[in-house]
Order: structure tokens, then sequence, then C-alpha cells
């Protein structure tokens, strides 16, 4: 008879990952992995949202743009060279015919900023030039050899295309006329464009000048400036406008930033007061665009889009100022570093939500219908659920039939009909369309708490009777709590179809004061002109609401969906 090893540590030994627990490890390993996967892949939108979210409009339409936003690079000289532009693009014949454009470059004569290296600036507006062509020709072309090729390229290239592919390169500060607008629609130039060197006086612990550059001479000058001896460069103007101060609206500086992603504050001195800009402008990107200043005022109370930066009275401050008809402007460019320059950039789209918009109001809107839908959506279905659930009456089986069979009716069927009702009753352009009708109840949320009040025992129900209990003491005292994991899943449900209404408010309403926050994010893209990347960060910010009461609301979600009810 063969002895057998019955001893304590023989049975107790580890069976290895070869064994028993090595096959329950890497089930659960394979289980979890395929979990992350899975969320991984559910989460790409939302993670491509909140990427796009922080993105210039430039980075979502560039070709071989990524998931993650470019670097913002805050430059210590200006003008620079942008050499990312053309970073890596590869193309089987560009080396073959780069010699014969940049030949057509040089020739051209191409003027650059004072301080960008010619030889480099000619390189890169070679490459450029054949990105250009390269896209324009067919397919074909490429077929053919050089000596027949390179005359119908260099014959492709224009002046305009020239000077768009120059203008994507030498980036550079160039300072515009300054613009004084009162509420009579008076203006006045306090600096042209031919003056600017004179009339703006340069201070600051950073070195700076003003240049001619050739293609912005009729628009402005080019401020050139060096933060490796300061982080600051100051520019201020004093000058008398053709009206009264207190009339005085607004200020408009015309530029073109540098996309250095640097600072600029600007401080007003009139009347014996100091005003100052309540948040900075952030140099972010290279293309003409205007600055505006204006005092708080009539403008910020209407649902005009806000593109403007209000200007705050500082207290305690004292004006240099000696004529009370004198208006100074004091521009501060500020360095920026790595970190304040990912901040700035992070922040860019939300603050043009936030800002131009009354988003506040917007919100309060949408609040308001959640909350009056939510009440409503529940109190109806629950009330109509619990009559076919719990109680007998003739015809309940047909009537529940027949609600049953308006699921089938698409909602573009009603749509006409019930905006004539609406009209008639003169609901129109007012929210009472948008939350009144949630007190009929609804026949998906019906049929969802009649399974769930099924069941319910009906013990519960004859105890309370006996205990003195009428219908609908049995409704609010028994029922009620009994179904309150069904409840949390029609509010959920309604909280997400009410937040994320589009269409109602759409037809319904006409006063932008009236619009949630669905809508006010639409008129805010017609207004802004579909700036992409701006509604990537309304979107995320409408978004996270929906998210948040999901995951707190989610374990009531869970047990609500599965219809457990409560066992006898």
């Amino acid at each position: 008879m063969k002895a057998t090893d019955s001893s304590p540590a023989s049975r107790s030994a580890p069976a290895g990952f070869g064994g028993v627990r090595g096959a329950h490890f890497w089930r659960n390993f394979w289980v979890y992995a395929l979990l992350v996967a899975g969320s991984a892949v559910f989460m790409y939108p939302f993670i491509w949202m909140a990427s796009a979210s922080v993105k210039l409009d430039r980075e979502l339409f560039s070709e071989g743009a990524g998931i993650l936003p470019a670097q913002p690079v805050p430059r210590l000289v200006s003008p620079y060279l942008e050499t990312r532009v053309h970073y890596g693009y590869e193309h089987p014949r560009l080396a073959e015919f780069l010699p014969a454009l940049l030949r057509a470059v040089e020739e051209r004569k191409v003027s650059w900023p004072t301080g960008i290296d010619r030889a480099s600036a000619d390189q890169e507006l070679a490459i450029g030039l054949f990105r250009r062509i390269a896209k324009l020709a067919p397919p074909e072309w490429w077929e053919r050899p050089a000596t027949e090729l390179e005359p119908l390229m260099l014959g492709l290239i224009t002046q305009p295309m020239i000077e768009s592919e120059r203008a994507a390169l030498a980036r550079g500060l160039v300072i515009g006329r300054l613009v004084a607008r009162s509420y009579d629609l008076e203006e006045t130039v306090v600096v042209r464009n031919d003056d600017i060197a004179d009339r703006w006086s340069l201070e600051g612990s950073a070195r700076a000048e003003f240049s001619l550059y050739p293609p912005a001479a009729s628009e402005g000058r080019i401020l050139r400036y060096e933060f490796t001896s300061g982080d600051r460069v100051v520019l201020r103007t004093e000058a008398k406008v053709g009206f009264s101060l207190d009339r005085l609206h607004r200020l408009q500086l015309f530029l073109r930033p540098d996309d250095s992603w640097h600072a600029l504050d600007v401080t007003v001195e009139m009347k014996g007061k100091v005003y100052r800009a309540e948040r900075s402008a952030t140099l972010s990107d290279f293309t003409w665009t205007t600055l505006t200043w204006q005092e708080p005022g009539p403008d910020d109370l209407t649902n005009q889009q806000k593109t403007w930066i209000l200007l705050r009275e500082q207290p305690g401050a004292t004006s240099r100022l000696t004529s009370p008809d004198t208006l100074a402007i004091t521009l501060e460019l500020r360095q920026r570093g790595v970190l304040a320059a990912w901040w700035a950039k992070i922040q860019r789209n939300y603050v043009v939500v936030l800002e131009h918009i009354p988003f506040g109001r917007y919100v309060a809107t949408s609040l308001f219908l959640v909350i009056l839908q939510i009440v409503c959506t529940v109190f109806s279905c629950s009330l109509v659920a619990y009559s076919f659930a719990r109680l007998r009456w003739p015809g309940r089986s047909a009537c529940f039939v027949l609600m049953l069979a308006t699921m089938m009716l698409p909602g573009q069927v009603t749509m006409i009909p019930q905006f004539l009702i609406i009209r008639d009753l003169g609901w129109y352009n007012t929210l009472l369309p948008l939350w009144v009708p949630s007190l009929t109840a609804s026949a998906f949320n019906v049929f969802l708490l009649n399974q769930f009040m099924k069941g319910i025992p009906r013990d519960l129900e004859d105890a309370a009777r006996i205990d003195g209990c009428g219908v609908m003491r049995i409704y609010w005292h028994v029922i009620m709590p009994s179904i309150r994991p069904s409840l949390v899943v029609i509010g959920i449900f309604t909280f997400m179809g009410v937040w994320n209404d589009f269409m109602g408010p759409l037809i319904y309403l006409q006063d932008q004061r009236l619009y949630p926050l669905s809508l006010g994010l639409y008129a805010l893209n017609v207004q802004s002109g579909g700036s992409m990347a701006m509604m990537m960060a309304g979107s995320l910010l409408m978004t996270l609401p929906v998210i948040a009461i999901f995951f707190f609301g989610q374990r009531y979600f869970i047990r609500g969906i599965t219809l457990t009810g409560m066992k006898g």
C-alpha cells in the first residue's frame, strides 16, 4: 500500500501560478483588463471633448491634430520664427524641388522682421509653399519628371500665397490704432497707425522698441521686446478726446498678437480716478483682433455677446493726471512662464463661455425647469401607476393598453398640434410649455412604476388599511417609500431629458432671457461664428452635472432598473 503525505504543511502548500490559484489570478486579470479597456473605449469621446475644450480652433482643424493640445511656448524674444508650423512634414519629392522653391523665394526678396534669421525663414517659407502646391496638384503630377514638373509648380506660386504663409511663420506683436467711443456714437482716434511710435512711450524693465514691418505698415507697428533683462514692457499715452469723459463708453485697441501667451493688462486714468481691467488679455493667437475695455454699465444687463473686458475702479489709487479732460492709457505686457501659459490656455475657452454669455442665467433657467419637471413627473407618474397597479376599477386593463399604445406615436406627429394648442393658450414665449406637460404622466414612466409596484406585497397595504389609512395615505406612506429606487431612476431620466432638451426651447421660446443652457450655448455658437473649441468647453460644462448626477445616484439607478421591488 502506497503511503501518502497528509501533514498540515502538505495540505496548505500553495498551488502556485500553475495551479488553482494561478487560474484564479489570470481569470481576474483578464476580467479587469477587459473592464479597463471597455472603459477607455467609452471614455474616449469624453476625453476628446475635454482635450478639445482647451485647444485653439486652428489646432482642431490642422493636419495631424492629436488628442493632446499643443504646448504653449512663452517667447523671450519677439518677433520670432515659428518653426513648429512645418515640423515633421515629409514628402517623397520635397528634397527634389526645395532648391528651386528657395531660389523663387530669394528672387521675390521676401521681407522679414528684424531679428529673424533670413536663411531659416526662407527655408520654412519654401517648405510651406511646397505643402500648399502639393494640396493643389493632382496625383498624376507626381509621375512626371522634375524638369517638366518644376515650371508648373513655380507657376502656381502667387503673392497672396507667399503673404499668407509668411504671416503664419513670422510671429510678432503688431500694435494698431487706439480708439475711444462714446455712448453718443462719437469716435476719437487716440493713437493713429502712423504715429504709434511717437504717441506710445516705452517703459518697464524689459528692452522694447517699435519697428516698421512692411506687411503691417499701414495697420500698425511691430513691437520688438526682449524678456532677457526684465519681465515687463509698459506703454503709456495721454490724449484729449472730442467728447466729455463722462460719456466715454469703451476703448478699443487693434492689434495682432504674437502667439507668445504673455499677458496684456490695461490701466485707464481719467477724472482723477484709476481704472484697471478685471482680467488680463492673453496673446494667444497671431491673427488680427480687437481688444475692448469698458466700465460696468447697461451693456452688462443685456443678452448680447460680451466681447469686452470690464474696467474696475481702483479705490485708493492716485492718478498722475493734472488735467480733468485728459485721458491716460497704460498697457502693460507681462512675461508668463510655462506653467502660467498652460493655465492661461486651459481656462481660455472657459472664460469666453462664462463671460461672453449670461451663463449663470441660463443655468438657473435649466435648474428651474429640471426641478419643476422632476417634481411634476414623479408625482403624476407615480399616482397614475398606483391606480393601475394597486386599485381595481372598471376598464383598467383597456386603459392601460391604450396608454401603452401612445408610446408608438412619434413625437414628430404630435409636435404641430401641440404647438397650436400652446399658442392658443397664450403660453408661447413662456416657460409654461416646458414644464406644465410633465403634469400629464409619461407612458414609459408609468409602465416602469407599475411593474415595480406589483412586486410590493399586499400585506403591507392591508396592514395600513387596518390601521385606518385611506387610499392616498397608503400611496404616500407605504407605496412611495417602497419604490424609492425606481423614483430615482425616473428622476435621473427626467433630469437628462430636460437638461439636454434643445428642440422644446427652440420651438416655444423667442426671448433670449428665457433660454436654458442648451439653447444658450447654441446662441453663443451662432453669435461667435462657430468656434468649435469654445463649443467643446461649453459642452463639457453642460455634461459635468449629468455625470455627477449619475455617479451620486448610480446605486438607486441600478436597483431601480432591475425592478426588484420588495420581496414578500
